[in-house]
């Protein structure tokens, strides 16, 4: 079988116009990344996930993609169906 995409993303973010695109959205990766961990940790389904939150199963879809980010209040709102609370937190970026 080939290489994973895991082995493909490092190599690719040699490229520094590659690198420049992931870091522009790091942010949103990381958005989506969290909730959907949250989602199956919970083990729920989108659908389950947007039945809690009153909401349709299109709309979570959209939330795990992050784009566009979510509003903090959709994210509260996310965490509480998933049986979760948010932990906010700033790091300082790389100079």
């Amino acid at each position: 079988m080939g290489r994973s995409l895991q082995d493909k993303h490092k190599e690719l973010l040699s490229e520094p116009k590659y690198k420049k695109a992931y870091t522009q959205l790091e942010d949103e990766f990381l958005v989506a990344k969290a909730l959907i961990q949250a989602r199956t940790s919970a083990n729920l389904t989108q659908k389950q996930v947007a039945e809690r939150m009153g909401t349709t199963q299109s709309v979570v879809a959209r939330m795990e993609s992050g784009k566009p980010l979510p509003s903090l209040k959709s994210v509260i709102r996310y965490a509480v169906a998933v049986n979760s609370r948010i932990e906010l937190k700033l790091i300082q970026a790389d100079k």
